[in-house]
């Protein structure tokens, strides 16, 4: 007669050592397989260190860092309009940087030359720049991280300009360089470290002039002056960077090829330390260089860009309505840091009357020359004559930097 409960028990009993036995059988197969396994890595030892290399190599990535280097912001009076809007009574210049923005944001650092004040109402453009504060506000939009502040325009507006362009600035969380409320501001800020991925730089900034403005105690702006740069270098060398990179406001208004200071300056830089100079002022592009400094036992590669031309502006004229932003790869290494690779965009500015008004957007080149719809025939001819323009300057004149 079947009895649930006496077979439930039956079952166990029989359960019970059948469980035992395999448990028996796995502790022997476990025990043998264990003395195989030690015996065939004290006999192939090579395999155990093969597994320990492929991780080491698989952890030692290469860090690399990336930089966008941008040329002059300019304000003049119309685009200071054009950014205005009556129905907000507010500006606005978000739209200027609308097709350039994801260039800029993909960079680790991207650095432009701030060429106007914020020194505040009345605004006014050439000769005596002041700005409306919402352009920052639009940099930040556009993914601008440092702005250079020593060119000939800072002291535009006097003591208030400097000033309250480095208060906005600062209350935005914008870094900057070249200009400064007093000489301890300067200490403490000065020169600019930034790191990323492992990888540091230091950033210096100054300019050739102020155009006979004064510079009113204790404001102090950053004057090309080699006793001055061969300090700063040496106090950037005390931070230990992997790379030292100047942002020089030099050069001749218009000359398309960098003059004699330019290049007597930039030696001086090289020789006392600097490893990439970038260039601003002259509204113009000049060509760029990578090249190797130093005899067979201390080589080292350097880079200049001599101008990198008008970000954005009023000016219309050939060569002057637009510019170039410049990519640096820097990649760090056992045997050093280097710039692994270096290469331009070509931007234009594009001003359509759009609703009665005049407007400003800042053109990748290359995308726009492929896919013009929407431009009329007269702006997209202009953008052509600077492509052809600023390509043939560089074919002649670049040295290991490209198109990126």
């Amino acid at each position: 007669m079947f009895h649930p409960i006496l077979n439930h028990k039956a079952d166990n009993t029989a359960g019970n050592a059948i469980s035992k036995i395999r448990r028996n059988k796995i502790t022997i197969r476990s025990f043998v397989v264990a003395i195989f396994l030690t015996l065939f890595l004290i006999t192939y030892p090579s395999l155990l260190n093969h597994s320990i290399d492929v991780c080491a190599q698989k952890s030692e990535v290469p860090a690399t860092l990336s930089l966008i280097f941008i040329g002059d912001i300019m304000q003049h009076m119309p685009q200071v309009e054009a950014a205005y809007d009556p129905s907000t009574d507010a500006f606005n210049y978000d739209s200027c940087f609308i097709f350039v923005k994801p260039i800029i944001s993909h960079a680790d650092f991207a650095i432009a030359n701030l060429e106007t004040t914020f020194a505040g109402k009345p605004y006014s453009g050439y000769p005596a720049f002041s700005s409306p504060a919402a352009l920052a506000n639009s940099l930040i939009f556009a993914g601008i991280d440092i702005l250079g502040t020593a060119n000939n325009h800072c002291c535009d507006r006097g003591k208030v300009g400097i000033e309250r362009t480095i208060n906005i600035l600062d209350s935005l969380g914008i870094k900057h360089i070249g200009t400064y409320s007093d000489a301890n501001e300067r200490v403490k800020t000065y020169p600019l470290i930034l790191r990323h991925n492992g990888i540091s730089i230091a950033l210096l900034n100054y300019t050739y002039g102020t155009n006979g403005n004064p510079v009113y105690e204790p404001n102090l702006v950053n004057l090309i002056d080699t006793a001055l740069i061969r300090r700063d270098l040496l106090a950037a060398r005390d931070s230990m960077p992997d790379k030292i990179i100047l942002f020089m406001h030099w050069g001749t208004e218009y000359e398309r090829q960098p003059n004699a200071f330019q290049k007597e300056i930039a030696s001086f830089c090289l020789r006392n330390g600097a490893d990439i100079i970038i260039g601003s002022h002259p509204h113009v592009l000049q060509p760029m260089e990578i090249f190797t400094m130093g005899d067979s036992l201390n080589k080292r590669e350097v880079m200049v860009a001599w101008s990198l031309g008008n970000y954005v502006s009023n000016q219309r004229d050939r060569y002057r309505d637009g510019g170039a932003m410049v990519r640096i790869d820097l990649q760090k290494k056992a045997a050093g840091t280097i710039i692994q690779k270096a290469g331009y965009d070509l931007t234009w500015v594009y001003t359509p009357i759009v609703g009665g008004k005049k407007r400003y957007y800042i053109l990748p080149v290359n995308s726009f020359m492929g896919n013009p719809e929407g431009m009329d025939s007269a702006s997209f001819e202009n953008m052509r004559i600077f492509q052809d323009d600023s390509r043939l300057l560089f074919e002649a004149g670049n040295q290991g930097i490209g198109a990126w």
